[in-house]
Formats: structure tokens, C-alpha cells, sequence
């Protein structure tokens, strides 16, 4: 009786194992370059958002750490898939523009003074404009054949899987530069969301190949990774006044409720130790008197930023204990578990299309 059930037990740690090596098996170099993908992805947005909410700042170190592996992982795809030389020449293109948000741009002074990076990047970027004006020639007219209903059955297989190889490093550049411009209109607010942006559009190039997301509509999806990512992530936003509302209920706070859904009441003394923006402060009134105002968001410049002690003592002379602050959230805490969502679901407009009828 002993010796089946030691063997009941053998057999059940042996059965994960050969299932594992059964998947290992099965599994084709793109899909293990797409589970590779997916394993940085969380190691790297983890880190990242663990030091975004500790320190509020991810280094530049931090990124050209984990640029190595991305651009490793998006190399090794374009061997697996046999991509021509102006598709890596586009690709180099795409890279070099991803490399101004840690690098810079090279200027022409500094090339003209002999300045060996700003030399060697603007020979990357004339190298990548070739592949980019080269491939535009080679594969551009494909492209524009295999989505004419008269021409489409003319296009060779092996000319329709260059140039959409092709199309996709054109999208990787669209990705990027919707991320540089969020950055600069301040969509996205700090340098290290749009480096973050900026590396999973390198990492997660398109979603040809990838064995995910797990429960794709039947339309396939609509727009890059990245910028999936990034929606699901402002998605989250739309949970966080619930939480505060109730975290506000729980403390006696729910009043008034056009601050208890963005902002919490906090002791005096603990606000200068926390990464909080304060909205309370005493000003002089119209009639003449001094007194508590209260602003539904912080103004930069205002006192309440700049000179935070003074502000706190004013209040506390005017008898209060506690104001009103809202946390300076990381974008980076809701891209991180916007990961699921992304693996799970894939693109978010194409399921609310679907729900909407729409498509």
C-alpha cells in the first residue's frame, strides 16, 4: 500500500514536468520570443514601478538596462523571420529614434566640433533614413498592391510577408512618435512614462507572432501593443475615484464630496514625508481677512508647492489638524497591472467597438 502511494506521488511530480517539456516542445521560436517578451515586460515595469513609487524617479540606468534584452529579443525576431536588409535598416531607424529619450539628438555643432557619439548617432540616423527610403521603394508599392482587390492575387507570398514585415517597423516608428508627442503635449506627464511607453513599443513590437492576448476578438486587434497598453493603463484612472470615495467613507471624510473622489485628509505633520500635492492654504480674502482657501487641484508655482513648512504652519495656526491633499500618482503603477488586461483581452478599442456593435 506504501509503495503505490510513494508511486501515485512520483507519477504526480513527474506529470507538470512532462507537460512542461510537452509545451516546450510545441512551442515555436516565436512564441518563445513572445513569452521571453512578456517575462521582461513585467520584470522591467515592475522594477520600474516599485522605484516610481518609492523615489518618484526611474533612472536613465534603469532604461538602457533594459533597452539590452529589447533590443536583443527584437533583433533575434527579425533572424527568426529572414527579414531583408532594408527591413533591419528600418528598424535601425525606428531604434535610433527611440535612442533621443535617453541619448539626446546629435547636433551639428557638436558633429562639426568632432563629438564621437554625436558622430557615430548621426551616422546611425543617415544609415536608418536609407533602409527607411529604400524599403519605402521596395515594399511600399507591395503594400499598396495587397490592399487592391484587382492586384492583391498578383503579389508574390514571399514579396507580402517582407513588406508586411516591413509596415510593421513603420508602426513601431507611429508608436514611438505618438509617445514622443503625448510627452511633449503632456498626455503623458514625466520622462520616465514616455521612456517606459517607448520601450514597450520596441519590446512589443506588433502582435503577429505573439502567442497572446489569450481571448482575442474574432476582429483580431486594431492598434500596436504599446499603445493598448497605455490605454488600458489610463483605463485604471477610471477605478481610482471609486476607491478614494470609499477609502473617504472609512474615515468619516466623504465631505465635500467635489474633494473626497481625487483627494484624502491628512495629518499637518505627515504631509511633508509623503508625495502629496497639499490643496489647502491661507490667503487674503477680497474683504480684507485671512483664511483657509481650497483648490479641487494643485497650482504649480503656488506656495502650497514652494514653500510647503510655511503653508503647514499657517494652517496650523488657523486650528486645523488635517487638509486636504491628493497623491502624486506614478503612470507607472497602473501600466504595470495593465499587463493583464493587455495578455489577457489584447487591444481595448476593438473589444469596445465589438460591444458597441460598431465593427
Amino acid at each position: 500500500m506504501r509503495s503505490e502511494r510513494w508511486g501515485a506521488g512520483a507519477a504526480l511530480r513527474r506529470f507538470p514536468v512532462q507537460q512542461l517539456s510537452h509545451m516546450l516542445e510545441n512551442l515555436s521560436p516565436q512564441d518563445l520570443i513572445g513569452w521571453t517578451r512578456l517575462a521582461v515586460l513585467i520584470l522591467c515595469f515592475g522594477g520600474a514601478a516599485w522605484l516610481d513609487h518609492k523615489t518618484r524617479r526611474v533612472s536613465n540606468g534603469w532604461w538602457f538596462g533594459w533597452a539590452k534584452p529589447t533590443i536583443f529579443l527584437f533583433c533575434l525576431e527579425l533572424l527568426v523571420l529572414e527579414a531583408d536588409w532594408m527591413v533591419w535598416l528600418t528598424a535601425s531607424a525606428m531604434l535610433a529614434f527611440a535612442s533621443t529619450a535617453l541619448i539626446g539628438r546629435p547636433s551639428l555643432g557638436d558633429v562639426l566640433a568632432g563629438s564621437k557619439l554625436d558622430i557615430i548617432v548621426s551616422g546611425w540616423y543617415l544609415v536608418g533614413a536609407v533602409g527607411l527610403g529604400m524599403g519605402a521603394m521596395a515594399h511600399g508599392p507591395v503594400l499598396l498592391d495587397m490592399f487592391n482587390p484587382d492586384k492583391a492575387w498578383m503579389v508574390a507570398p514571399e514579396a507580402e510577408r517582407m513588406a508586411m514585415l516591413w509596415g510593421q517597423m513603420l508602426l513601431v516608428g507611429l508608436a514611438l512618435l505618438f509617445f514622443e508627442m503625448a510627452w511633449r503635449f503632456r498626455m503623458l506627464h514625466g520622462g520616465a512614462d514616455a521612456k517606459a511607453m517607448m520601450l514597450a513599443a520596441l519590446l512589443i513590437p506588433s502582435w503577429s507572432g505573439a502567442p497572446w492576448p489569450l481571448c482575442a476578438t474574432a476582429q483580431g486587434n486594431l492598434i500596436p501593443p504599446a499603445i493598448a497598453l497605455m490605454i488600458w493603463a489610463g483605463l485604471a484612472f477610471l477605478v481610482l475615484p471609486l476607491i478614494m470615495l470609499v477609502r473617504n467613507a472609512k474615515a468619516g471624510d466623504l465631505m465635500p464630496i467635489s474633494m473626497s473622489w481625487h483627494a484624502s485628509r491628512m495629518a499637518l505633520d505627515q504631509i511633508p514625508d509623503n508625495h502629496v500635492w497639499l490643496l489647502e492654504e491661507v490667503v487674503d480674502k477680497p474683504d480684507g481677512s485671512r483664511g483657509v482657501t481650497r483648490r479641487m487641484r494643485p497650482v504649480r508655482g503656488s506656495r502650497a508647492e514652494t514653500d510647503v513648512e510655511a503653508v503647514l504652519f499657517e494652517l496650523s495656526e488657523e486650528g486645523l489638524e488635517r487638509a486636504w491633499v491628493t497623491a502624486k500618482h506614478p503612470f507607472l503603477l497602473f501600466v504595470f497591472p495593465a499587463i493583464i488586461p493587455l495578455v489577457i483581452l489584447g487591444d481595448p478599442i476593438t473589444w469596445g467597438l465589438e460591444l458597441l456593435g460598431l465593427i
